[in-house]
């Protein structure tokens, strides 16, 4: 019987407060919404520079127009938007 008693007494001590349970979910959300934005980011410019390669090589330029006009204001934009959410950036 005494076991259980500090077994709860223990359990009842590790429990951590509210505020910083909901500090840890916000730091990681925070975290995770930059790697999101940033992977984002990464695969748009990597698709960008994949299709002026391609454009490249087949020598047409509706790619070229396409990637200056959609893809690299989309990027430009969501990599503003990540050193924005970075202070100090």
């Amino acid at each position: 019987m005494e076991v259980k008693a500090t077994n709860e007494d223990k359990q009842l001590k590790r429990q951590k407060p509210l505020w910083l349970k909901w500090l840890i979910r916000l730091v990681l959300g925070y975290v995770l919404l930059l790697a999101i934005i940033l992977s984002v980011t990464i695969i748009i410019l990597l698709g960008t520079f994949i299709l002026v390669i391609i454009d490249t090589f087949s020598d047409t330029s509706g790619l070229s127009e396409f990637t200056e006009t959609n893809l690299v204001p989309l990027t430009n934009a969501l990599w503003n938007l990540f050193t924005w959410l970075i202070p100090g950036l």
